[in-house]
């Protein structure tokens, strides 16, 4: 009895890791199109993937650091604001 409520912690933890590896790997390369609530939720590293992106999705394949954090800041003060939990971070070019 012990050792298959071991085995069912065990794989739930597995499958729970895999779960937020996957959802990490798939936001990072929404670009533009990442959800407001899903951009809040992501580490600052995170955000600057997705900023990246939204800038390739742009034309604009190397932008400085100085727009990248910028940018990250004002998807972040437009989430709060402006934007709801489904709106698309692309909103911060509106």
């Amino acid at each position: 009895m012990m050792k298959e409520a071991l085995r069912a912690v065990a794989v739930a933890s597995v499958l729970a890791i895999g779960a937020v590896s996957m959802a990490g790997c798939s936001a990072g390369s929404k670009g533009g199109d990442t959800a407001c609530g899903d951009y809040k939720k992501m580490s600052s590293s995170d955000q600057k993937a997705v900023i990246k992106a939204f800038f390739a999705e742009k034309g604009d394949s190397s932008p400085s650091n100085g727009k990248i954090l910028l940018s990250q800041q004002s998807a972040r003060l437009y989430c709060a604001t402006v934007g709801s939990d489904s709106s698309p971070i692309r909103g911060i070019d509106g």
